[in-house]
Order: structure tokens, then sequence, then C-alpha cells
């Protein structure tokens, strides 16, 4: 005669089959990440020729595009089903949430 399981291995099984299962998901879903972000980069490589953008030399920083560049960009990644991601930061486009409050004197360590 075969014993039934007792519910303590019952539940460690399951368990350990959500786990397993878990674990490809998520493996799954970061290869899934991995390609559309170099879809992304690839067709904003291609959007930069397309409307004459060159890279930097070797050790130079990139310099931010002005307005009507990145509105370029953005229209160019949107042709190709890329949507512009939301922009933050004290620029024109980000509306200041990152912006600091100015400095006064009285403020900070003495």
């Amino acid at each position: 005669m075969i014993p039934a399981p007792s519910k303590k291995n019952v539940f460690k099984e399951v368990l350990m089959l959500i786990a397993i299962v878990c674990l490809f998901a998520t493996s799954a879903m970061a290869q899934s990440d991995d390609t559309s972000h170099e879809e992304h980069r690839a067709a904003f490589r291609v959007c930069l020729a397309e409307l004459g953008i060159e890279k930097p030399a070797q050790g130079e920083r990139p310099q931010a595009p002005d307005e009507e560049t990145r509105e370029k960009i953005d229209a160019c990644m949107k042709d190709k089903g890329f949507e512009a991601p939301p922009h933050r930061g004290g620029g024109p486009r980000g509306g200041g949430e990152g912006r600091r409050p100015p400095r006064n004197e009285s403020s900070g360590v003495q």
C-alpha cells in the first residue's frame, strides 16, 4: 500500500513548483525587455542618421539637442512605433518638477 502524501509535503511541492514557474517567467520577461530595448536603440540610431545628427568624437560629451531637434527625434521615433518618454527636470519640457528651490543665505548648515 502506498502511503498518502502529507499536507506538509504537498505544500512544499506546490511551493517549489510556484518558485520554478516564477523563475522562468521572470527570465522570459527580461529577455523580451532586452529585445525591445535593442530595437529602440536601433531605431534611435536610424533617426539620428536620417536627421544628420553625428555622434560626438571619442572622449567628448554629447550635447543635449535643442527643442526643435528633440521634437524631430520624437516624431521620427513615433513614426517607427516608439513613443517619447515623459520628460522631467527643470528644462523647458519638464514643467519644473526636478528643480531645486533657490538657495538663500539663511538655509543650509552653518
